[in-house]
């Protein structure tokens, strides 16, 4: 507790030093060597002592730049103008100093040099914060973060600002679940569960920043409530060159629960021990005449640890249950591309990007549960599962695309070709159930074990087309439209096996087929001093069909829907913006969800799809106001019709499930009534209301101080197994980070998070929050770094939860080894003279995150 209100001191300090601060504005032109504007130039605002990045922009049609709302105050006054662009030489402006006397600055017409040799630039330091809010999205820098070095791109997801991830790695943005994932602007076609494997064997050394935008335009996929796009690393430089790193953790669990003691009185202790951790990646880069190539290969090989526990009241039937997973994952990921410079206004390029790894039971996988009447503490019976499995997954993606910029004034078009190959296959070596009984303390096993093995392949093409035209008009007005389409076909063979016969009642043979043609307009024009609008429609027609083979059923669904937007932008003053928005958007079921299937998982807990699901749909508004550019506070509204939700049933409740289980869960002693399963449901009407606030703030020129907070209530209104459900809680979550720049190239950095109790559906769930530290040198002239963090110091970390609705009655927790001690080394190598690279993303960006792949 006291490390908690040290770190809330420290965000109040931080707050009061912010209003001894004022705001800058520094404006100019700037022309070619024929002395006519030049429009699209990268204008960047840097401290004088150190060449720290303070703000960027780029400027327009016209040749002009504004730079304002930034903070200048006594301490830190002096700043200096960098303007770039490709073929011309870099321009540095001479030491501006913002005063209370002098807040507006309009600098001279700065003309740019033609850069007819390859000469080696000014070194800048420019270092971004971690958290960057800006006009349409928040931006988590995750490229130079200390903190944030050596963990998994989910870990990263959950210490970003109004980011929370659930028990079962759901990822909610300010409350809102259903979130579209995008890698390099692509959709990855996922299963919630496939893609947060993918996310949690992904480090954070190939990611550069995570873009989280809570209200999407029409040119995104018209799929989930908000957008995250994780974008990874790409060299940038001219010549050869590269990086090299390296690092190792460990992380160290706590004790755990194990069950009950011999004599059935109490509870005994466990701790896994240390779990070790490494990685290591490569970056390639040659860029010469009119070819770029690149390349980047990332290896990971993780232990991992988790622990959960259920206890389960079924009319007075109490079941206490523990679950242990060690888990050892290796993974490779790789990316592969060259970009052709045809001409000064046309690029091609191909990419090659894709993961290949195992995921399998270190130790076998224990599984505990004990059977007890509620008026007693000591079991008459308990139920053992032990099990042993491995998945491995082979994903490639193979992209051609095209660049054509028209003329100088940015009309451009891009295109893209994707196809998708996802090859994921799942073994269960051995599933062992057996079954107890206890007589006088004494502990007797009763009737014939269950052995359980299986097959689950999962196969998934994805084959699409896309292609965005960006059209300026007079006045200031840009036009911009698109078409894609996009072809799934998923595959899933899923054979069961029990004591070697096959098992008839859990082996499927599911396909799955999907298309989706869309085409979207956005039309942007500045109305007037005060307004600029920008209005977007965007058409999808979505043909799909889920049909079991082994069970003879079909469902075919052809549906036309439109999914307007609307962003208008006021200008108040110098010191106030505002921004009003809307979106309508849509959410579709995975494609494992539709699958009518029951999974088991043990003999008291299954997992059943639902071919009747259906697409959920959202209505989003959100009033955003800027003050200053330093404290940004946003109100948003999102109400989701036909809401998409797990539900947790007792099989009893459910005859057709329930007689399907009997006849095929012929374990000695199992009562299934005493069964319980989760499925997904069309359950209710949500509605999600979020009030944000955004502070960065500069305390010191050697102390920066980052901080978000979102309040949001979740209402729930419908019908859950034929009852009326009505929850709803308001509840919070903050994020504040700390940098430090101290003396001989070193840097610190602690940051925190907090979630508070929340709900989601029938499900509550209870606070957690985190405390992380970093230390970091720069080695070598900066071409070396070396970090040492350590995250979740004080253990905080885990998630815990209960539902009491419709008959079930259900408490659970669920730990992982997320205390973890990291050392990481890296080293740049080559010519490293700043280039901007081509920024491009993939057709397939939107189907990769149902197909359930890892």
């Amino acid at each position: 507790m006291k490390k908690l209100l040290l770190t809330l001191l420290l965000t109040g300090a931080s707050l009061l030093s912010f209003a001894q601060s004022t705001k800058g504005k520094i404006s100019g032109s700037l022309y070619d060597e024929k002395k006519q504007a030049l429009p699209f130039a990268s204008v960047l605002l840097l401290k004088a002592q150190d060449s720290t990045l303070v703000k960027g922009g780029v400027s327009d049609i016209e040749g002009k730049f504004l730079i304002e709302q930034f903070v200048s105050s006594e301490t830190q006054n002096q700043f200096i103008v960098s303007v770039s662009m490709v073929g011309y030489k870099k321009y540095y402006s001479p030491k501006i100093v913002i005063s209370a006397e002098n807040l507006e600055v309009k600098l001279s017409n700065i003309q740019l040099e033609l850069d007819t040799k390859n000469l080696k630039e000014v070194t800048v330091t420019a270092r971004k914060p971690f958290i960057e809010q800006q006009a349409d999205k928040l931006v988590v820098n995750v490229e130079g973060s200390i903190v944030a070095n050596g963990n998994t791109a989910l870990e990263v997801l959950q210490k970003s600002p109004g980011i929370t991830v659930d028990n079962n790695d759901n990822i909610s943005v300010k409350g809102k679940q259903g979130v579209l994932i995008l890698m390099d602007g692509k959709q990855t076609y996922m299963s919630q569960s496939d893609l947060a494997n993918l996310l949690k064997s992904m480090n954070s050394d190939q990611i550069e920043k995570i873009e989280i935008v809570s209200n999407p335009s029409s040119r995104y996929d018209a799929a989930g409530k908000a957008v995250i796009n994780i974008v990874t690393k790409k060299n940038k430089n001219f010549g050869t060159n590269g990086s090299i790193s390296i690092g190792g953790s460990v992380s160290l669990p706590p004790f755990l629960k194990t069950g009950l003691n011999k004599e059935l009185t109490a509870v005994e202790t466990m701790k896994p021990g240390m779990m070790p951790k490494y990685n290591t990646s490569l970056n390639l880069n040659n860029r010469q005449g009119k070819f770029n190539t690149f390349t980047n290969l990332t290896f990971s090989d993780n232990q991992r640890f988790n622990n959960n526990a259920f206890l389960r009241d079924m009319s007075g039937q109490i079941f206490e249950q523990y679950a242990y997973r060690y888990q050892s994952n290796q993974n490779l990921s790789y990316k592969l591309g060259t970009d052709y410079y045809a001409t000064k206004k046309t690029t091609v390029g191909v990419l090659i990007t894709g993961n290949v790894g195992a995921w399998e039971s270190s130790n076998p996988n224990r599984n505990i549960t004990y059977m007890r009447k509620s008026s007693t503490a000591v079991p008459d019976s308990s139920l053992v599962t032990t099990s042993s499995n491995i998945r491995t997954w082979v994903n490639t993606t193979f992209n051609a695309n095209l660049k054509h910029t028209f003329d100088s004034t940015g009309k451009e078009l891009t295109a893209d070709i994707d196809y998708s190959l996802y090859d994921n296959q799942g073994k269960e070596r051995g599933m062992v159930s057996r079954f107890y009984q206890y007589v006088d303390k004494v502990e007797t096993e009763y009737g014939t074990p269950l052995n359980i093995t299986s097959n689950a392949p999962n196969k998934y093409n994805i084959f699409a087309v896309k292609a965005d035209y960006v059209n300026p008009l007079k006045g200031g007005a840009k036009l911009e439209f698109g078409v894609k389409s996009s072809w799934v076909t998923s595959d899933n063979d899923i054979r069961f096996y029990q004591n070697g016969a096959v098992d008839k009642g859990r082996t499927n043979y599911f396909i799955y087929t999907e298309n989706i043609n869309a085409a979207y307009a956005n039309f942007n024009k500045k109305l007037n001093k005060a307004f600029n609008l920008q209005a977007g429609l965007r058409v999808e027609h979505t043909h799909s069909e889920g049909k079991s083979v082994t069970l003879n059923e079909s469902r075919e669904r052809n549906y036309v829907k439109l999914f307007p937007s609307v962003f208008l932008t006021q200008t108040i003053n110098k010191n106030n913006q505002l921004t009003y928005s809307y979106s309508r958007r849509i959410d579709r079921p995975g494609y494992n969800s539709l699958n009518p299937f029951i999974y088991f998982l043990d003999p008291y807990t299954y997992q059943l799809g639902n071919e009747y699901l259906m697409p959920q749909y959202s209505n989003s508004f959100e009033l955003t106001h800027t003050y200053k550019q330093g404290f940004v506070t946003s109100v948003g509204y999102t109400v989701t019709n036909d809401y998409m939700a797990e539900v947790i049933k007792n099989a009893v409740n459910v005859p057709e499930v329930l007689e399907k289980l009997k006849k095929y869960n012929n374990i000695q002693g199992i009562d299934p009534e005493k069964i319980t399963f989760a499925t997904q449901e069309n359950i209710a009407r949500f509605e999600n209301l979020n009030v944000n606030f955004s502070v960065p703030i500069p305390i010191t020129k050697w102390w920066n101080s980052q901080n978000n907070i979102s309040f949001y209530h979740n209402q729930y209104k419908g019908v859950v197994s034929d009852q009326n459900l009505s929850v709803g809680q308001w509840a919070y979550n903050f994020y504040t980070s700390q940098n430090f720049k101290l003396p001989k190239d070193l840097s610190a950095e602690i940051s925190m998070w907090y979630n508070s109790p929340n709900v989601y559906g029938i499900m509550q769930g209870k606070a957690q929050y985190a405390v992380n530290a970093g230390l970091q040198k720069s080695l070598w002239k900066k071409k070396a770094t070396l970090r040492l963090n350590v995250n979740d110091i004080f253990l905080t970390s885990f998630w815990s939860g209960k539902t009491n609705f419709a008959g079930v009655n259900m408490t659970l927790n669920n730990r992982w080894d997320s205390r973890m001690v990291r050392l990481s080394f890296s080293y740049k190598f080559g010519n490293q003279n700043v280039k901007n690279a081509r920024n491009r993303s993939t057709a397939t960006e939107a189907e990769q995150r149902r197909t359930g792949g890892n």
